[in-house]
């Protein structure tokens, strides 16, 4: 049997029935990537006019594109389960459909639930948590206004952008700071309260997607506490909202060249009267979010690149964190992104794990044993913490000490947690009760009432380095690139433990 060409292109091909459960999610997929990919060719070439087509046709005539937003913000967002104000949740097959049918049509921004966060140091982050409607709209705005970001970020901007993250931005920082002739001092800077503050003027005036929808976003408003008053919101992009990434993103992108621009390379004329000598100027930007460093030849030139980073994000309404912010010899080292880099006078660079991560996971692992008392579900939470946090910190080069540290405290704890559980009991009968001799090592393990068998992971994951990225000068939504990100990827994926390696 011959398929009809209107049955090939169907996002619900092969199934019969056009509902939620028999979509095509690779075609839908597919579809949106190569609408992308005309969004981002046309940015790059700065026809403004087809971009704005495009994200119309993406935003009011892509049913796959309205498919693909309802299943970000039902299924895929860890904040799938919380509801807005409204109390609303997508739950069911049938609601899914029927939401991303109906997601074409104009509605008005219902206003944020402000919700609290405590913070390390003590503070609150306030988070706005939208309604699952105006979330899927963020989500489907998203999917158009991202490759016109994606075509002018900075170069060595590493947050909230896909295919790149945190493990980058640490290559990057080593690749600068390890050769011998390397800049020597280091402006380690973060912007005070970079979502809350952004301006709404400058967002409106100079964001590349429809003026109304984005002004119904920053100005709903918000309820706290189910207080029936509506609060205004005058500046600052929720935290929460899914296009507040992508908005800070762009706030933030051309500090780089905008530094580079006004802190050129001197020419200074030789000894000999005749010749003049480039002397680079050093500056280097490597951005995560809104924190990132610079770096330089002294302290007095980061002293005015400062200066500089200041009067380019006051039209954005933002500001240098001043109590946050540092300038630093190499050799004394700074923190960045959870990890310490310092240089030596053997010349070596490190990245070592940062104190302040190291008593941050102290903190986790001690507020579970005190507050989970079976120990399946005690295993599983540890287990989580601990395969993520090694993960995280498995390019450093102190892996070996602080795994043989972490190890003997976690054994600490786990006693203090049996001690609690068994109060009558010795330590060698707590001891001889879940700590079994496997694989040549001592395992906290045993096994539940239903014959279920726990077992907890020590840190005892060897180093890897990250080898490879992703270029800083690839556009990820520009097709031609596809093949090289797989490649990518998979270097990547072959590079980490996996989980089962880890156990």
């Amino acid at each position: 049997m011959t398929l009809t060409k209107s049955k090939i292109q169907s996002i619900y091909h092969p199934s019969k029935e056009n509902t939620w459960t028999g979509v095509n999610w690779s075609k839908v997929e597919t579809t949106v990537e190569k609408l992308q990919h005309r969004i981002t060719r046309a940015a790059e070439k700065g026809q403004y006019r087809k971009v704005r087509n495009l994200q119309r046709l993406i935003t009011k005539n892509c049913l796959s594109a309205q498919l693909k937003a309802v299943r970000i913000v039902s299924q895929e967002n860890s904040g799938k389960t919380t509801p807005g104000i409204d109390g609303q949740l997508w739950t069911t097959p049938q609601i899914k459909h029927q939401a991303a049918s109906e997601l074409r049509k104009k509605s008005t921004s219902k206003p944020l639930k402000r919700v609290y966060i405590p913070k390390a140091n003590g503070s609150q982050r306030p988070l706005g948590i939208p309604c699952m409607d105006d979330r899927a709209h963020q989500a489907l705005w998203n999917k158009a206004l991202l490759p016109t970001v994606e075509a002018k970020s900075d170069l060595h901007s590493y947050g909230f952008r896909p295919y790149r993250g945190c493990w980058d931005a640490n290559a990057q920082i080593r690749t600068l700071l390890d050769k011998p002739n390397s800049p020597q001092w280091v402006l380690d800077a973060d912007i005070e309260k970079c979502f809350d503050k952004i301006n709404h003027d400058w967002l409106l005036k100079y964001t590349p997607m429809e003026t109304k929808v984005l002004k119904g976003w920053l100005k709903a408003g918000y309820l706290e506490n189910n207080n029936p008053e509506l609060f205004p919101t005058t500046e600052g992009t929720p935290q929460g909202g899914i296009t507040s990434p992508c908005l800070a993103n762009f706030t933030l992108n051309g500090l780089e060249q905008h530094l580079k621009t006004l802190h050129k390379p001197k020419r200074v004329l030789c000894s000999t009267g005749k010749n003049f000598k480039r002397i680079s100027s050093c500056i280097n930007v490597v951005r995560y979010a809104d924190d990132f460093i610079v770096t330089g030849r002294s302290k007095r030139q980061l002293e005015r690149v400062k200066e500089s980073i200041n009067k380019f994000l006051a039209p954005r309404g933002l500001r240098i964190n001043e109590e946050k912010t540092s300038i630093r010899h190499i050799s004394e080292g700074f923190d960045f992104l959870g990890w310490t880099f310092q240089k030596y006078a053997n010349g070596n660079l490190l990245c070592t794990i940062s104190k302040k991560s190291i008593v941050k996971h102290r903190k986790e692992i001690k507020y579970l044993t005190k507050t989970i008392h079976q120990p399946e579900l005690l295993t599983a939470k540890l287990n989580s913490k601990i395969r993520g946090w090694m993960n995280y910190h498995h390019c450093c080069n102190n892996i070996w000490e602080v795994w043989g540290s972490m190890n003997n405290y976690l054994y600490e704890r786990l006693m203090k947690w049996g001690q609690r559980r068994h109060g009558n009991k010795t330590k060698k009968w707590i001891f001889n009760k879940y700590w079994k001799h496997v694989n040549g090592r001592w395992t906290f393990t045993g096994t539940t009432n239903n014959n279920n068998t726990y077992t907890l992971m020590n840190y005892d994951l060897r180093q890897k380095r990250i080898r490879t990225r992703i270029s800083s000068t690839i556009n990820v939504f520009d097709l031609k690139n596809k093949a090289y990100i797989h490649q990518v990827q998979l270097v990547k994926s072959n590079d980490l433990p996996s989980k089962k390696a880890l156990v």
